[in-house]
């Protein structure tokens, strides 16, 4: 199976930050082979990042325009058309019309924590989700783990959703549509990840916690989140940040993350750095 070229420098684009972040919970990542494998669009993905490219491969789509060639899709034998929109897919669910250099020049500006956090969180971009799927994946994710979230959203599309197609014994699923599933609300997380409110910015505990510890010291030590701190922490974040506040606290985020502040993390992401580097040389 061939790989397409998407041209996006790896600084510009960053995928364990974007894909591994806690956005989406349909990725996942081979170690062995540098690839990560997902879902969106109805179709079944695998990236992989080169420093000045993304390479794809589509192992499958139910998108109707492909409905009648399916089986050429699966074998990699897209055509010119059918590549031509399947790279619109992905630059739209990357935002990669956004210059996102010029925005971390801007925030690193303002905001000395942005600016060191940036320098191992680079290129970490606000995916464009499917405002159904995002919505009930956030649902999933009160009181869990990203690990224990992401089994509940492929059991999700395992029971409920239609088969997109099978790549080295696995099976992937289209996320169900929204009549086979009941109805709620995370607001600020769908408005954020699917309904391009990027200044909308979802406040959980983790938040508070960066913001109360770097940001608002008097906010410290509350049992919990009321409205007024909601809404307090929120227009901070806007009013330093501005239209995109939060993309940009989305990359602290990240930083805070435990799983990415790990030595193998870290001297995975230096490792990156310095090959890339060598590469250039």
């Amino acid at each position: 199976m061939q790989w397409t070229k998407l041209l996006c420098n790896y600084r510009e684009l960053q995928l364990v930050g974007t894909l591994n972040g806690g956005q989406s919970f349909r990725w996942t990542y081979n170690k062995d082979t540098d690839e990560w494998i997902g879902v969106f669009s109805k179709t079944a993905w695998k990236l992989r990042q080169k420093d000045d490219y993304l390479e794809y491969q589509v192992l499958g789509s139910l998108l109707p325009e492909f409905s009648g060639n399916n089986t050429q899709i699966k074998n990699g034998n897209a055509k010119t058309c059918e590549e031509s929109i399947f790279k619109s897919l992905l630059e739209k669910y990357f935002r990669l019309d956004v210059n996102l250099g010029s925005y971390y020049k801007e925030w690193s500006a303002k905001d000395e924590l942005f600016k060191s956090a940036c320098q191992q969180f680079y290129g970490i971009r606000m995916l464009n989700q499917e405002p159904v799927e995002n919505l009930f994946s956030f649902i999933c994710s009160q009181n869990n783990h990203i690990s224990r979230i992401s089994s509940m959203v492929e059991k999700l599309c395992t029971h409920y959703g239609e088969e997109i197609c099978h790549h080295e014994g696995i099976t992937y699923y289209a996320f169900p549509e929204v009549e086979k599933l009941s109805e709620a609300k995370v607001a600020d997380c769908i408005c954020l990840m699917s309904l391009n409110h990027l200044k909308a910015l979802p406040v959980d505990t983790h938040v508070y916690q960066i913001a109360a510890q770097n940001y608002l010291p008097h906010l410290r030590g509350k049992k919990n989140v009321t409205e007024k701190m909601y809404a307090e922490i929120g227009d901070h974040f806007r009013l330093l940040y501005g239209d995109l506040a939060g993309w940009a606290h989305t990359v602290l985020f990240c930083a805070d993350l435990k799983k990415f502040q790990s030595t193998d993390h870290k001297k995975e992401a230096d490792e990156g750095v310095k090959a890339k580097k060598k590469r250039r040389q």
